[in-house]
C-alpha cells in the first residue's frame, strides 16, 4: 500500500492548493485511490489513472463544499504539518502531481 500526496485546486478560479493524504492499493484488475481526509475513492485500471479520477472526484467536492458553505461566514485555511507522522513504502514527496 503506498501513501502519496496530492495538490488539489479548487474552486477553479482562485489559486489556492491543498495537500491530501491518499492511499493506492490494487483490488482485482482496478487500482483504488481513496483520500484518507474525506473518505473519497475512485478508481482506474492504472494508477495514473485511478489518481486522476480521485482529483476530479476531491475537486467536485471541495466545489459542492465551498458553494454549500454560509455565504456570511469566513472561509480561511490553516496550514499543518503533518507528514512526519506518515509511515510510508516511499516518500511523501515523490508522486505527488
Amino acid at each position: 500500500m503506498k501513501v502519496w500526496c496530492k495538490l488539489l485546486y479548487l474552486p477553479p478560479n482562485k489559486d489556492i492548493h491543498m495537500k491530501t493524504i491518499i492511499q493506492i492499493h490494487k483490488e482485482g484488475k482496478y487500482f483504488v485511490a481513496a483520500d484518507l481526509v474525506t473518505n473519497v475513492a475512485d478508481q482506474g485500471l492504472t494508477e495514473e489513472e485511478a489518481l486522476a479520477n480521485l482529483k476530479k472526484g476531491l475537486e467536485e467536492h471541495y466545489q459542492i463544499l465551498m458553494e454549500l458553505a454560509p455565504k456570511d461566514q469566513k472561509i480561511s485555511f490553516l496550514d499543518i504539518e503533518v507528514e512526519k507522522y506518515a509511515q510510508t513504502t516511499s516518500p511523501l514527496g515523490e508522486g505527488c502531481y
